[in-house]
């Protein structure tokens, strides 16, 4: 292992002002261990979370010289959206195969900027925050310490709440081209009711679950988990519909069913990434194992066909109240750009 440097590991609110805990990763020098590992594994750390400082930061603070220069870092260029149990870390994980990416896998401190609780912080000083997480994330690994080409594309892969804040976004990150990953909805939510996500701990505490459903705490009082789990999920489906609406061309739709092929076939393409033969076959390899697990992971089984037959007649009307419409109107974009003239 190499000494690494500091990155940034949640960002929150306190009650004497804004602060991120920072968490230090090493890189190895064996190659095999890509920059969303050594996120992993500086999360996976034994030293106890809680005692982990908090510190204000800025640009200009000195604990940051470890590493490469902030003004070195790459621009955000590709950010990976969906709606929860889509593929997206099967396609974040092809990605991060290639030399030359750097994809950050739902990093916590910038899901936390991004989330419901930075609301009250003013827009200007949130952007700025963006900007120094996005930084400090996409300061690039050095060739020594990856074996592997410099990086020369950043991109994030975010988690389905994380569409609430894409104007701001946008606003710090205008070079960032938007791939979202769709699927069958019955599908998504039969994934998301049998092993339960973890922002699905908000529905527990008032504040957090309205805040997740973007409604008053009084409208969201009455809900059961499994109706809040529903409609979170079809709000991302709405929000991702809406803001494709209003800007169709910054977008490439993926629909579960063409993965893994669609990551090599379209996403690179429409990224202008060319992969070396040799980095192919590693994304081949990768497809076909079991995309969540850690060390040595299972092979891939196809699950729709099983999910869809599992599902209760309370499961799929929950489906058609909250994600259906949603879902088709997405299935209509992803038909205009994979069938022109179809749609």
């Amino acid at each position: 292992m190499i000494a690494g440097w500091e990155l940034p590991e949640r960002a929150l609110i306190t009650r004497d002002g804004r602060r991120l805990r920072l968490r230090s990763a090493a890189w190895p020098v064996d190659g095999h261990c890509s920059f969303r590992a050594a996120l992993r594994r500086a999360r996976d750390a034994d030293a106890p979370f809680r005692d982990l400082p908090f510190r204000d930061l800025s640009r200009e603070d000195p604990s940051l010289t470890a590493g490469p220069s902030l003004a070195a870092s790459l621009p955000l260029t590709a950010g990976i959206f969906h709606a929860s149990r889509c593929g997206s870390t099967l396609v974040a994980n092809m990605l991060g195969g290639i030399g030359g990416v750097q994809i950050a896998d739902e990093p916590e401190a910038l899901l936390d900027l991004i989330g419901p609780f930075w609301a009250p912080v003013p827009a200007g000083v949130r952007q700025d925050d963006l900007r120094l997480v996005l930084a400090l994330l996409g300061r690039p690994m050095t060739p020594e310490a990856r074996h592997f080409p410099e990086a020369r594309h950043f991109m994030v892969k975010f988690s389905c709440i994380g569409l609430d804040r894409l104007g701001e976004l946008e606003t710090v990150a205008p070079r960032m081209r938007k791939v979202f990953v769709m699927r069958d909805p019955l599908e998504i939510l039969v994934s998301n009711l049998r092993l339960r996500p973890g922002w699905s701990l908000s529905f527990h505490n008032p504040m957090r679950r309205a805040f997740s459903l973007g409604m008053r705490p009084t409208a969201a009082a009455g809900m059961d988990i499994e109706t809040f789990i529903a409609a979170v999920l079809g709000r991302a489906l709405s929000l991702a519909a809406d803001r494709i609406a209003g800007a169709p061309a910054g977008w490439l739709l993926v629909d579960h069913a063409e993965l893994p092929g669609a990551v090599i076939d379209r996403i690179l393409p429409w990224l202008g990434i060319r992969p070396q033969p040799e980095e192919i076959a590693g994304m081949e390899r990768e497809a076909r194992l079991y995309s969540k697990g850690r060390g040595d992971r299972p092979a891939f089984v196809p699950d729709g066909d099983r999910k869809r037959r599992e599902a209760s007649a309370a499961e799929i009307a929950l489906c058609e109240r909250w994600m259906r419409e949603p879902h088709d109107r997405l299935r209509r974009f992803w038909q205009a750009q994979t069938r022109p003239g179809t749609s």
